[in-house]
């Protein structure tokens, strides 16, 4: 048995993403590294310390606790990120014009307390909610786009 076996066993047991799962198991990798050279440097052979660190690590269920540990929304959170924006846009568009479609005016809609609830919440749930920050920035990178072109597009008479 050699390292990439034991590796190979726990990674049949988890279904993460890509990055997270290489650095779990690089993470593993390092450990078993170190629990087989404590074990030869007591007089044990290659395979029967990788033995008995895969043994001492619990192979069989460590794979199970991990996904369950580090299981996330995946890629429901990207379209979460890329849905937030759009709902918030939407609610923003409701607050900066006139129910008959007119603009308000900047320092009208400047002076809302919901315009800025509405912008802070757009701001702070997307750092609040993803652990990953790069969505949160793309949500945000969206939600300022999407403001601008609704805001200046509805300023503009057709």
């Amino acid at each position: 048995m050699t390292i990439d076996q034991v590796l190979e066993r726990i990674r049949a047991q988890m279904h993460l993403e890509a990055e997270d799962e290489y650095q779990i198991l690089e993470e593993i990798r390092c450990h078993l590294e170190d629990s087989v050279r404590d074990a030869q440097a007591q007089g044990m052979t290659t395979e029967e310390a990788l033995s008995q660190a895969a043994a001492r690590f619990g192979v069989e269920e460590v794979g199970q606790r991990l996904q369950a540990t580090h299981q996330g929304w995946g890629a429901l959170e990207g379209i979460a990120a890329a849905a937030l924006p759009v709902l918030f846009v939407l609610v923003l568009r409701w607050l900066v014009f006139a129910p008959d479609g007119t603009f308000v005016g900047w320092k009208l809609m400047v002076s809302r307390p919901a315009f800025w609830a509405v912008s802070l919440t757009a701001l702070a749930i997307p750092l609040w909610r993803f652990p990953r920050r790069r969505y949160a920035l793309i949500s945000w990178a969206i939600f300022w786009a999407l403001s601008v072109i609704v805001i200046a597009g509805g300023a503009v008479r057709w």
